[in-house]
């Protein structure tokens, strides 16, 4: 459940969301060191740390967390290290860290969220640090398609893939709107799936089974998001869930490349780790995390040997 901060306590959950929702940051002035922390505070806990202003950060924490370092080192060799020019779509961007790290690099951004309260903290981190190139809608990742947003050189999808019902139909769309490159970040379904995974979690999760998908067959499990009796408040209130669904779908690591190649991605990259590094992605036994770079194109092979 979402916790918000110490100054909305008082309020119920129901309170807490239509407050949080109902602000608005045009023509808010000057964001003073005491605004800023006072907001800050206001709206909860933060999964993002990001800078706000000299000594205030969003998460408490003077620091870049090295996984999401390494994820905009991943987007940069994917944009060439040319981020000036290219649109960039970050589909549920959360709290906008990457959305607006991309932005202040030069990209024209499009972050997509689902959750209301997550789109205010974006809101309120571009009103602060004044970030140009970048747009937030609240809108579901399935809605996110190459008719209603138009084409993008590079799509983010982070800590998404693992929340859907249909992953089948959503990396479909990703590979639509796509002309570049897609980063890919999701947990995936262990063949021999341990007992625990990411520090002590026991995910609820279903014997291994297959899906079908346009008359092809995929690996996973389901998973539980939330009890069938689960009220909406509450999936309102819960950032790192599916948005509705009770239940959604794990893929194996070989089922995820395979619906990437199947989606129409032509080189499929997976980033590998030395175990123990700081990141999410040094041992995916341990953590099950899997990060991916997919791109339509790849440069073709001329042989000096050969004559093709």
């Amino acid at each position: 459940m979402y916790q918000p901060g110490p100054q909305a306590q008082a309020l119920d959950d129901a309170q807490y969301l239509e407050r949080v929702t109902s602000l608005s940051f045009d023509d808010v002035g000057e964001w003073t060191p005491e605004r800023i922390i006072e907001m800050r505070d206001l709206l909860g806990l933060w999964n993002h740390n990001i800078k706000l202003a000299d000594g205030i950060y969003t998460a408490y924490v003077e620091e870049l967390y090295p996984a999401h370092r390494e994820v905009m080192q991943v987007v940069e060799e994917a944009l060439g290290g040319e981020y000036a020019g290219k649109r960039v779509a970050d589909i549920g961007c959360l709290e906008g860290y990457y959305a607006t790290e991309c932005a202040l690099q030069g990209a024209q951004v499009v972050g997509i969220e689902g959750r209301s309260f997550n789109i205010t903290k974006c809101e309120f981190v571009k009103s602060v640090l004044g970030t140009p190139r970048v747009e937030f809608v609240h809108d579901d990742a399935m809605n996110v398609t190459r008719a209603k947003y138009g084409a993008f050189d590079l799509v983010i999808a982070l800590g998404l893939l693992y929340h859907l019902e249909d992953p089948f139909t959503f990396v479909e769309n990703v590979a639509e709107l796509c002309d570049g490159c897609a980063v890919i970040e999701t947990l995936i379904a262990l063949e021999d799936q341990p007992e625990t995974i990411s520090d002590g979690w026991r995910p609820e999760l279903s014997e291994l089974r297959q899906f079908e998908h346009h008359g092809r067959e995929y690996t996973g499990r389901l998973y539980r998001e939330f009890e069938d009796s689960a009220p909406q408040l509450a999936k309102e209130l819960s950032p790192e869930s599916s948005l509705e669904n009770e239940q959604s779908v794990w893929l194996t690591e070989q089922s995820l490349i395979d619906l990437l190649r199947d989606a129409g991605f032509a080189h499929i990259q997976k980033h590998v780790y030395e175990r123990g590094e700081d990141n999410w992605w040094a041992d995916v036994r341990k953590d099950g995390r899997v990060l991916f770079t997919a791109c339509k194109e790849r440069d073709g092979f001329r042989s000096m040997i050969f004559d093709s």
